[in-house]
This record gives structure tokens, C-alpha cells and sequence, in this order.
């Protein structure tokens, strides 16, 4: 691999004849015809300099082969939208815009470029000035959590994406003979893994858009023979009896898991069931300053290690440094700290921030857990520590006290000392919940206030989206970051 290039589609473990892509309709192409594909895009995208190709598209396939050219040609590639305010930021050389959204790119600065790829119309930006150098090693600009829409991205090496990506296939065990759906959307690090992994180890993907919940894409993974499933709580949470029938008729014998804490009883429940299949369940964790995952438990390991997100990737070191106690903090608790493959060279908000090289050595995760026998254990965040009448406490911890199955909530803290519990279940089951919490806190009853909505908010990546529910405590009954649609399902508890 030529420094600042990645190439996922010519490598030694690429066989020209074998499945790279099987796509809905019975369609499946080769290494070899996706390579010829991927060779029309570098065509398109063809400048004298390193340049930013922003891909606005997600799981289809100009967006992938785009992606793929991009990479092999020492490119940038940045998922990101084609709003007027990312292409202010960042000013992308290309844009290859998602399926049926090429119009108003010419307003905005940018023409169809000479050539197409694949009858793909590619845009390239209308300005003979430079827009500013990129740093020969950055690879990818992925959105950080709930900043899908805002300027801020992670800056991702070229190694490192390589590097994280040859550790989670040495972590699963992934072979040529696998094929795994794009279950989870390509522009977050997760999803964009699997793909990754896949197309290094030679094996093949699955590629469809839809809901990894939904009857169609169930067909489709049965007709494509996938052998492997990847999703978030969220998604395993609502996998009912309809989806375990269709798991029996699936090939599918490896599941992962990432994106946010699954409960141990879900957690037990789908182990077993794979187990059943004689598959495997992994529980990983992850995150986007990390190219992807960090940590990966071995199903082997299962009930003993129960709780555990597991030990570090090959390659990866996983520290516990001091951080902010609290009331209910677990002996040898401290903020997670990993070193590794993967790790971000910064931050950027736009274009002139592309220029800089490696700002990260060791990444603060921002998490806080504690290490036993070399593996992992997640408490919660640092900045989910909080005082209530004077006492330390993480929200996190409360929240995993109470968690009933079924009956999903969040803790979040007002102001005034206030505790708001915020569930969408059974409103007497979280009336039960609020007491507890209370009582846990040693606190007046007053100073824990329930809430009930339709639904709890999450971030595209799956996890509670706390800002959302801050907005709607802080401000009842009005509009903020489009929360009112949210906000008029909340309704004050006892």
C-alpha cells in the first residue's frame, strides 16, 4: 500500500472471479467487474492534487465504487451532505451527490464534471483556485455523534483506517467465504467497517438501503445467502419472533454489536440463540475517533464475562487514567483511554484544517470504566457526572439501576437539582423506577420528576440523544432542534 491510498478492490485476497457486491434482483459482481467499475470513477475523479470527494450518498452503489476510487487514488472521501454550509466549509474538489439529488449543485458552486462514471453524473467544483492542501495521509472525514449536519468531522488517517481494519478481521475471524449485508448506514464508522473488512479479507457485501428491521431486507439476506448481521441495541431490541423465523432460514451465524450498551438479559438472549445456530454473538465497542472499533469480547467468553464490551483489538492498548468520582463509582473506575490502530489525527471544521497532520496519541474516549483481567467495563461518561444536592452521581449508572426490559428510559438532570426520568413504557412501570431512584439518591421524592414520551430520541448512530431530551426538559412546550414533534409527547409525571 503506497502511502495516503487504500485499495479494497485489486489486493491479493481480491480473486477477480469471486462475489465482491451482490445487489437486490439476483445481481452480483465480481472483484474483477467491480474493479472495472471503481476504474470509471478514477477517471472522473482524476486532478493533479490530493482532493476531497464528497460522497452525499449512502449504501448504493456509486456511492461505494466512488468511495473505493477515491481511497485507491490517495484521495479524501468525506460522507457528508452537500448542504450549502458543507461545501463552504470544506469545499470539496468533487461531489458525487446521492441518487436523485443532482440538482442545485450549480448554485452552489459546482458543474457536472467532463466524464461519467457508471452513467453516474459527478460534480466538480467551478473555481480554477485552490482550495487549500490535504494532509498526504488523510483518508476520510466521518461526522463525530449527532453532528451529522454540522461542519465538525473526525480526520482519519489512511494507515489507520487500514490498521483498525485488519484488526476486526482479525478479531471476527473473517474469511473470503463471507457475505455481509450494509445494515448499518456506510457514512458512520460502524457501518463503513463492515464494508471495509469485507472487501479486505476478499469476501463479498450485500448491498441494500433499507431498514435492517424490514421484511425486504430479510429477503434479500436470505436470497443472497448472507452469512453475517451487524446492528445497534436499538435495531436487536425490536428483533421480535418474525425476525428469529427468518434467522432460521438465514445463513447468518455471526451477529455483532456495537454503537451503544446492550442489556446483559438482550445481551444473554441473542448469545443463546446464536449459540443455538452454533454462531457467535460479539459484543464490541467503538468509536468514530477510532476509525471504528476498539474493543471486541469473544463470545467464548459468555456469561463469564457478562457486561463486558471486552478486550482490545490486536494492536490496541486500552488504559484506565483518573477521572471525577462519584457516589456509586465501582473500585478502579477511571476515564477510558486507548491507544491503537485507528486513533484520529484531530478534529476539523473545515477546509484549513485539513492541512494538519497527527494531533492524537492516545484518544480520551470520553468514556469511564474499569479493567479486570484485561477486559473492559463501561460505567458510563464523564461529562454524565452530575451533582444533586451536593452529591456526585453519573446519570449512566442510575439509568442501568432501574432498566427494565421492554420499558426504555433515560436520566438526565435539570436544573434545581432535579433528576428527570424519562421513559417510553408502561408509565406505572417507570413510576416504580422513579421511586427507586429517589430512594437510591437518598433524595426527596420531589427531586426526581418523571417523564413520558412516544419515544426516545436517538442519534443516527443509535444512542440516546440527550441533547434532544435537554431541550425538552429546559424548554416545555417549545421548538428547539426540531424537538417540538418530540416535545408535545411529553408529559409531566407524578
Amino acid at each position: 500500500m503506497e502511502a495516503g491510498t487504500f485499495d479494497l478492490v485489486t489486493h491479493d485476497h481480491a480473486q477477480p472471479a469471486s462475489p465482491a457486491v451482490h445487489m437486490e434482483g439476483r445481481v452480483t459482481l465480481t472483484y474483477g467487474e467491480l474493479a472495472g467499475l471503481t476504474g470509471e470513477f478514477e477517471q472522473a475523479l482524476r486532478h493533479d492534487e490530493k482532493a476531497l470527494v464528497l460522497c452525499a450518498g449512502d449504501r448504493d452503489l456509486p456511492t461505494v465504487t466512488a468511495y473505493l476510487a477515491a481511497l485507491r487514488m490517495g484521495h479524501a472521501v468525506a460522507f457528508l451532505p452537500a448542504s450549502n454550509e458543507i461545501l463552504s466549509a470544506y469545499q470539496p474538489e468533487f461531489v458525487v451527490p446521492a441518487p436523485g439529488s443532482e440538482t442545485g449543485l450549480a448554485d452552489l458552486g459546482y458543474r457536472p464534471a467532463a466524464e461519467t462514471a457508471a452513467g453516474k453524473m459527478i460534480f466538480k467544483r467551478d473555481s480554477s483556485q485552490a482550495a487549500g492542501e490535504i494532509y498526504m495521509d488523510t483518508a476520510l472525514l466521518l461526522a463525530t455523534s449527532g453532528s451529522t449536519g454540522s461542519p465538525k468531522t473526525v480526520r482519519l488517517s489512511c494507515s489507520g483506517l487500514a490498521g483498525n481494519t485488519a484488526a476486526i478481521i482479525s478479531a471476527l475471524g473473517i474469511t473470503a467465504a463471507e457475505r455481509a449485508p450494509t445494515t448499518l448506514p456506510i457514512r458512520h464508522a460502524y457501518g463503513l467497517s463492515v464494508l471495509n473488512t469485507h472487501l479486505l479479507a476478499g469476501a463479498s457485501i450485500v448491498l441494500g438501503d433499507r431498514s435492517p428491521l424490514s421484511l425486504a431486507t430479510w429477503d434479500h439476506l436470505i436470497r443472497s445467502g448472507a452469512t453475517s448481521f451487524a446492528a445497534v441495541p436499538t435495531t436487536y431490541a425490536a428483533f421480535g419472533p418474525a425476525h428469529a423465523s427468518l434467522l432460521g432460514r438465514s445463513k447468518i451465524r455471526t451477529m455483532t454489536q456495537a454503537g451503544a450498551r446492550l442489556g446483559d438479559e438482550l445481551t444473554m438472549r441473542l448469545a443463546q440463540m446464536m449459540d443455538q445456530r452454533d454462531g457467535r454473538f460479539f459484543v464490541m465497542y467503538g468509536q468514530t475517533e477510532a476509525s471504528s472499533r476498539i474493543a471486541c469480547l469473544d463470545p467464548a467468553n459468555l456469561p463469564r464475562r457478562l457486561g463486558s464490551v471486552g478486550t482490545a483489538v490486536p494492536g490496541g492498548t486500552i488504559t484506565i487514567r483518573p477521572a471525577p468520582t462519584h457516589a456509586r463509582a465501582v473500585p478502579g473506575e477511571g476515564a477510558v483511554h486507548y491507544r491503537g490502530p485507528g486513533v484520529m489525527l484531530g478534529y476539523a471544521t473545515g477546509r484549513a484544517d485539513l492541512c494538519r497532520g497527527a494531533e492524537v496519541d492516545v484518544l480520551d474516549t470520553g468514556d469511564l470504566g474499569y479493567l479486570r483481567d484485561g477486559y473492559l467495563y463501561l460505567t458510563g461518561r464523564t461529562k454524565r457526572i452530575v451533582k444533586v444536592l451536593g452529591v456526585r452521581t453519573s446519570l449512566d449508572d442510575l439509568e442501568r439501576m432501574v432498566e427494565r426490559p421492554g420499558h426504555p428510559t433515560a436520566v438526565i438532570c435539570g436544573t434545581d437539582d432535579v433528576v428527570h426520568l424519562v421513559g417510553a413504557g408502561d408509565a406505572a412501570v417507570h413510576e416504580q423506577q422513579r421511586r427507586q431512584l429517589a430512594e437510591s439518591l437518598g433524595v426527596p421524592s420531589r427531586h426526581v420528576v418523571f417523564r413520558h414520551v412516544g419515544h426516545l430520541p436517538r442519534t443516527p448512530g443509535g444512542k440516546v440523544d440527550y441533547r434532544r431530551l435537554a431541550a425538552i426538559i429546559n424548554s416545555p412546550g417549545g421548538s428547539v432542534d426540531g424537538a417540538d414533534e418530540l416535545a408535545a409527547t411529553v408529559r409531566p409525571g407524578t
